[in-house]
């Protein structure tokens, strides 16, 4: 229905067109505004497959315009649909669903089917049937019920996508840059900034980045059940708007050297990476780099120390070098878990921790950040570690950490309900690592699903507190269904109301294929947002509540210690979640006044998106018609000044029959007489219009040895035009 609704609207531009310019270019001059339509339909969630539709109904609209013998190809192209049709329904069971489109689809085509039967087999007969005939027929057998068993059309929709991605290709890059033209949100990506507000969300499989790295794209483990070797796919999380962490790779230096780790045990769960990244079509200023990312330098292999203020075009590359981090490893858990003493010490210097970082990745920390940043940094840990340390208790820490981190402990907006979940799902912990895996057990339990809400206050968004925590309220005691957003709002508010610092994280998460590559592609389909938890030793980790999505631990590396009893320390720690989780309350579903409130915002938000799509297309016809009024008027005056008196004649003759036509008050036949004319114009022209009929019939038929028309006939011919186009004298 959808490719028949703008094939009609683009006929009727083409029909609009043809009043300024002839019909064979007016048939192509739509493609414009079909472009502007797919530009600004393209991968919008709120329409999926309408950009498809433009580009299907402007190829045909082109299609139909230009073919020719129409009346055979649309006789025989109905055979070639039927046959079409009849693949469907054997070899997919199409044309016996429930949808009313369906049912159209298949009456429209078999009303054709016989009309074009009827027309090759009683064409010569009088009595034959005539279309509107059929027509009737298929309206009526329309009103009649429908099997229940519903069509599985997509194989249609699959074969439809085929055809077109050619041209979706093709003009993917017009769709981005016209992104700029229009502003944000005209194009939709998967990558977004914390102003998403967890509405209902719809995959696409737009390439959004490209990787290249020479790690292998899995990690090979003995399993211990079969005693077989297995691979484990490598999955990294994008992380965007942060640049390089110099201060979580001090952080991570630190808590291993407090801990003992030497390099055998680092390599068990860590490991130094680079990856380059290249834009696709991505619309943002953020530089996306892996999450741990210390160095990263643009394509003349500069260092890249702040974000940019202008938005990075297609091809823009970033060299990435980061610590790519098994969070799922029972030993870097164990370490995670554990209580060590972390008082302030001197031991730890710019030195050392480039000789221990030397020791560990085989360079050393001078590479990646001088003296001066180290000590400074390292001041702010050893301020932050010594102040949520005052008194050891949990209250003062809460307090320090207020202090400290008021962005990532904010809870405003929190309701009283979320705060007792809170305290319910961590009773049992006995440390911040186990309290963070509790809650993102606990939110596991609940159902993804991308057809979702989001907070009450159609306004709340990731940007403020008050934001996350209208999402997460709804999610955790209402609809108990969402995406990342939902999931990923719900641990931050509960990780805060638990005295723990957490940020939201925007970017994607990449699984790489088990086959290496030059290139991986990262589509608008791995686009994701998770919560990070500042645990005070190790700094910044990532969790993942999530349900469609593993979890560190069931994509760990699964490497194991050479030494036994550090193999039994790991296994102590193998676990999932440290306390026993609370099932999700039972709700029912009510529609209250804020509900309803919610749909009428909804209701206000799809006007707005059909405006944001209407007007640029509106005003590029008004802008197109005016062009083509103002270029169809400068070439016709152009032609007429510059042209010779014969083609001044002929001109000013076909405009004086056109208003003849149109202002006759009688029914007038257009025999190919002049004399017609002549005798529907108003008797005060009569004269002057014979003179001016003569001249341009000698013209015409008079051959070689005709006289050459005079400027006094010109002249005339004009003064004719002009009194007829008046309208002073047609007063009859």
């Amino acid at each position: 229905m959808s490719v028949i609704s703008f094939f009609l609207f683009f006929s009727a531009l083409e029909y609009l067109f043809g009043f300024f310019i002839i019909s064979s270019i007016s048939s192509v001059f739509h493609i414009l505004p079909a472009l502007l339509l797919f530009a600004l339909l393209k991968d919008n969630e709120a329409w999926p497959y309408l950009d498809i539709a433009v580009v299907v109904a402007a190829v045909l609209r082109v299609l139909f315009a230009f073919i020719r013998k129409k009346e055979l190809v649309l006789l025989w192209g109905c055979f070639v649909l039927d046959i079409a049709a009849l693949c469907l329904f054997f070899e997919w069971k199409a044309f016996s669903g429930k949808y009313y489109t369906d049912k159209l689809l298949f009456i429209c085509l078999t009303v054709l089917t016989l009309s074009a039967l009827q027309k090759l087999i009683y064409a010569l007969r009088e009595d034959a049937f005539p279309f509107y005939y059929f027509a009737i027929v298929g309206i009526i057998v329309l009103a009649l019920p429908m099997g229940n068993k519903p069509i599985d059309w997509t194989p249609v929709v699959d074969a439809g996508v085929r055809i077109v991605q050619g041209v979706r290709n093709a003009a993917d890059d017009v769709s981005y840059y016209l992104s700029f033209t229009f502003g944000e949100g005209s194009y939709v990506t998967g990558y977004s900034s914390l102003g998403v507000t967890g509405n209902s969300i719809k995959r696409t499989e737009k390439t959004q980045l490209i990787l290249r790295t020479e790690d292998k794209p899995f990690h090979i483990y003995t399993d211990d059940d079969t005693d077989t070797n297995m691979k484990m796919r490598r999955t990294v999380y994008l992380q965007g708007g942060r640049g390089a962490d110099k201060k979580q790779l001090v952080y991570f230096l630190k808590f291993l050297y407090e801990r003992g780790a030497d390099k055998e045990m680092a390599m068990l769960f860590s490991q130094l990476s680079h990856m380059d990244i290249e834009y696709a079509y991505l619309d943002t200023a953020d530089e996306i780099a892996p999450v741990n990312s210390i160095l990263l330098t643009d394509s003349k292999g500069e260092a890249i120390s702040k974000g940019s203020t202008t938005k990075h075009k297609k091809g823009y590359s970033i060299s990435a070098r980061f610590i790519d981090i098994d969070y799922g490893s029972p030993y870097l858990i164990g370490l995670l878990r554990e209580n060590v003493d972390t008082s302030v010490s001197d031991s730890f210097s710019y030195e050392t921790a480039s000789g221990y970082m030397k020791e560990l990745y085989g360079i050393g920390l001078e590479k990646f950040l001088d003296r001066g940043e180290f000590e400074a940094i390292l001041s702010e840990i050893e301020h932050s570690l010594s102040t949520t340390s005052k008194k050891g208790d949990l209250s003062n820490g809460e307090i320090a950490y207020k202090d400290l981190y008021p962005e990532y402990t904010d809870t405003d907006g929190a309701s009283d309900r979320m705060k007792k979940l809170a305290a319910e799902i961590t009773s049992g912990a006995k440390n911040d690592y186990d309290k963070c895996k509790a809650i993102e057990g606990y939110l596991r339990q609940y159902t993804y699903s991308t057809n979702a809400v989001g907070g009450h206050d159609p306004d709340s968004d990731m940007s403020t507190s008050e934001g996350i925590a209208d999402i997460a309220d709804r999610f955790l005691f209402e609809t108990e269904q969402g995406y990342c957003v939902h999931y990923a709002a719900s641990m931050i508010m509960l990780l805060r109301l638990s005295g723990i610092p957490a940020r939201v994280c925007v970017g994607y998460r990449y699984a790489f294929p088990f086959d290496a590559r030059k290139e991986y592609v990262v589509s608008s389909s791995c686009a994701h947002i998770w919560p990070e938890a500042f645990m005070k030793d190790a700094g910044w980790i990532p969790f993942e509540p999530t349900k469609a999505y593993s979890t560190a631990t069931d994509h760990s590396w699964h490497r194991k210690a050479k030494v036994e009893s550090e193999t039994q320390v790991a296994d102590s720690y193998n676990y999932e979640y440290p306390v026993e989780l609370p099932a999700i309350p039972e709700v029912s579903v009510t529609i209250d006044s804020e509900t309803e409130a919610s749909v009428d915002a909804e209701e206000e938000k799809l006007a707005v998106r059909i405006f944001k799509v209407a007007w640029p297309v509106a005003l590029s016809i008004v802008l197109l018609l005016i062009v083509l009024v103002l270029g169809t008027s400068a070439i016709t005056w152009f032609r007429y000044k510059h042209g010779t008196p014969e083609k001044k004649l002929s001109m000013d003759v076909e405009v004086i029959k056109k208003l003849i036509l149109k202002k006759a008050e009688n029914e007038f036949t257009d025999r190919g007489l002049l004399s017609d004319y002549t005798d529907a114009a108003p008797d005060e022209v009569r004269a002057d219009l014979e003179i001016v009929f003569n001249a341009y019939y000698r013209m015409i038929y008079g051959g070689s040895d005709a006289a050459s028309v005079t400027a006094k006939e010109n002249d005339l011919a004009r003064m004719v035009r002009e009194k007829l186009g008046s309208g002073t004298i047609i007063d009859r």
